[in-house]
This record gives C-alpha cells, structure tokens and sequence, in this order.
C-alpha cells in the first residue's frame, strides 16, 4: 500500500489493491483534521490507467486501516420489460452526469431485454434467474417455484457481497424483489421507484425495507408508509428531450428519403410495449395499407414486438414507407418523426410521450393488475394529451377513424402537444439521480 499523505493526525489518502477494478480518470476529495483544529477539504485529480487486477484510490486513517472508495457504488435492480429497465437506466445516466466517479452496476435476467440494452448503455450486468409465479397457482410449473427462489436469493446475496454497494435502486420486474431483500438485510440502503398509481405485489413488500420510495403518482401513496414516500414523477431519458431534425429522424428507418412533391409529411408510430401487443399488432394489419394507399406522403413506423414479427410481416408485408421492426432502441428517433402515436398505457410511455410532447392514442391493456394502465391513460385523456381507445371498442375502422380524424386536424394536436408538456415532468432523472447519490453517501 502506498500513503500519499503519511501523518495519522491528517487521515490519509492511499491507493489500495482491489481485485477486478478498472479505474479511469476521477478526483478525489476528503476531510482531514488537525489535532484540535478545524476541516480541512482536500482534493487531487488522480489519473489512474490499469487493468484487471487493478488499484482504486482510498480515503481512510492510516492507522484505522479503514478504506473508503472514492465514489459511490449503485446497484440497479431492473428486468423484463422496457418499463422497468429504462427508469434505472435514465436514473443511472444522472448519477454518472452528476458524479462521473460512481460506480454502477445492473442486475437482471440474461433471457429478456436488459441483457442487451444494459451493456448497450454502457453499464455492466450480472445476472440471476427469473422467479415467477405460474398462474393458476395451483400450475405444475410452480413445484420447483421455493427451489427456484432460494437460488435467486442465493446468487443475490453473493453479489450484493461482491459489489458491496452502497445503495440498492429497484424499479421494477422478477430481479428486484430477490435482489433488494439480500441487499437490505446486508444492511444496504434500499430505494424503489414505482412507475404506476398502482403499486405492485413486490413493491409494497420491499416498501417495508426500502429507505425510501419514489412514487409518479400521488395515488400510489395509499400502498406504502407515507413517511418514505417521495413524489418526483417517472424518469425519462435525457436523449428524448434533445432536439432531432424529423428529417434525420425518418431517414433513420426509411434510409435516403425522397420527399419530392409530398413535403407535408404524416408519420404513424405504432407500438405495443417492449414485449409488443398482439392485438394492436392484427387489428393495425388490416388497415396499414389502406392508410399508406390513402395518401402518398404518409410512412408507418411500427414496432411490433419480438414475438409477434414475424406472424405481422408476413400479413402486412413490406412497403416503402412502412418500417416494421421487431424491436427499437432508439425512441427517441421514433417520437421525433411521430405525428401521433398508437400505444399501450404503461407508465413509462406515458412519462415519454409528455415529456416528448407526442399526441397519443392510448389502448390500456386490460390484463394488468387492477386495471392500472387505464388509470395512466385517463389521466394523460383528462390532461387533454391522449385519446383513450378501450380494448373492447377496438376494431379496424374505429382506429383507422380515430388516426386520420387526429391527422387531418393540426389544431388539435397542437393543443395535445401543449397539454403533454404541461403534464411533463422532464427533470424527474436528474431528481432521482440526486436523491440516490445522497443514500449513498
């Protein structure tokens, strides 16, 4: 070990072996303090270029032997769905902006999304198995079901002990619940993130542990101890708020874009989730040609989920100015070329098409608990920033109806526009961010 400041009296900064660390560029900062004297703040920009088993700066006592990392460790406890993975990513984002010494790590499922867009947003993931639970209860599936969890339990506890983090951040899916139980009980400051009015089965277990717990919406209160409650609103990334030329945007999925002779574009974007929705994706087929047939300047960009590609390719087939994809990552290409949007109601669309400003028609799935996404979607309707389209009302002519009424009237989605970013709450990711780096210092 080697001490740059050697004198007890001031403490000691020191550079101590860490197995598998990887440093870069940081500035450290400590107090040290005389002998009956006052705090003295002292801070160098250190820049460290290793590798493997590498060194991490310290602060500590030289003669405690006590070592302090210099920055913060955050876990993030996301898996499933876009809507629970995309809040910790826009949160962990603001942490690595407003602290670039943090150290941040993910947990999640290696069989759905987060195992690609995690790394792809340049943070690394370990990962547990899922634990659910097959309904009826009474499903041979759920024999192995305590097996299967006292596994995840097991495999989360070990990497609670290796990381050590100082906070636990958990917003949602089968990882959280496993992994922030482990946490709190090795005495690691816990904070959920609860997306929906409706707090979830998980959520208002962890909500007992959990130090504190940030709600989007007020109604969510009556499911958690008031005291830990935190009203900020749903997180969003930051890429969704920059400005992007809808030329540039269209010609992300249509390539070198010819718009000679229909300059008054119109752009359909239809999407069912991360995971997609079957029922948009056969009722938008029967009329998607009709739409394009319609008019010569309109395009469709439609995700139509992973699952249900390849059944909507082969029914729709292809066209020029439709871009039919599985699954995208960049929304923020596809919000910019929108004109308006059919969706679902999760909570995280809804956070993105406000602070977007995209006029929405919003089709609330109704397999959700406690109806959750049709309160989401009344709230952004009574706001004046969507249309709501029940499942059960939703046949072909009436979506092809409610499109083109949206598309032919420029009045209205310039007051859906004004309503949504009212409703917005664009800073919510740098709010959470600031909270949690508190937690963990």
């Amino acid at each position: 070990m080697m001490t740059l400041l050697s004198r007890a009296s001031f403490g000691s900064l020191r550079f101590a072996p860490e197995r598998g660390a990887e440093c870069s560029s940081l500035c450290v900062s400590f107090q040290a303090r005389k002998q009956g004297g006052s705090a003295i703040l002292m801070s160098w920009p250190l820049v460290l270029k290793l590798r493997s088993r590498g060194v991490c700066a310290s602060v500590g006592n030289e003669n405690s032997g006590e070592t302090v990392r210099a920055g913060p460790r955050i876990m993030f406890a996301a898996g499933g769905t876009g809507g629970h993975v995309y809040p910790a990513l826009a949160i962990a984002d603001e942490v690595k902006m407003l602290n670039p010494a943090a150290e941040i790590e993910f947990v999640g499922t290696i069989e759905r999304m987060e195992w690609v867009a995690v790394p792809k947003a340049g943070f690394p993931i370990s990962p547990i198995p899922a634990v659910a639970i097959r309904r009826p209860f009474w499903s041979l599936a759920n024999v192995l079901l305590p097996f299967r969890l006292l596994l995840c339990l097991w495999m989360s506890w070990r990497i609670v002990r290796k990381f050590r983090p100082d906070v636990v951040v958990g917003t949602g899916g089968y990882v959280a619940g496993p992994l922030c139980l482990m946490a709190a009980l090795a005495g690691t400051a816990v904070a959920i993130q609860e997306q929906n009015a409706y707090a979830g089965v998980t959520n208002r277990i962890l909500g007992r542990v959990a130090k504190v717990i940030f709600i989007a919406f007020a109604a969510a209160t009556s499911y958690f101890p008031k005291q830990k409650c935190v009203f900020i609103g749903n997180p969003t990334r930051r890429v969704l708020q920059q400005r992007i030329d809808r030329l540039s945007a269209l010609r992300y999925f249509f390539g070198d874009l010819n718009v000679d002779g229909h300059e008054d574009l119109e752009v359909v974007v239809v999407m069912g989730g991360s995971l997609g929705a079957r029922i948009i994706n056969e009722t938008m087929a029967e009329i998607a040609s009709s739409l394009l047939e319609q008019k010569r300047g309109r395009y469709i960009i439609w995700q139509t989920g992973t699952i249900n590609y390849d059944s909507t390719m082969r029914r729709v087939g292809s066209h020029p100015r439709l871009a039919l994809l599985p699954y995208v990552d960049a929304m923020e290409m596809m919000y910019a070329a929108a004109d308006i949007v059919v969706a679902r109601a999760g909570a995280i669309t809804c956070s993105e098409l406000l602070v977007t400003a995209t006029p929405a028609i919003l089709i609330p799935a109704t397999s959700v608990a406690e109806d959750h996404q049709m309160k989401n979607a009344r709230a952004m309707a009574e706001g004046g920033a969507a249309t709501i389209l029940p499942e059960r009302d939703l046949v072909a002519e009436r979506l092809a109806t409610v499109i083109l009424n949206i598309l032919g009237d420029n009045a209205e989605q310039r007051r859906m526009q004004n309503a949504a970013l009212r409703m917005a709450a664009p800073d919510a990711a740098q709010q959470l961010a600031k909270h949690v780096l508190s937690l963990a210092s």
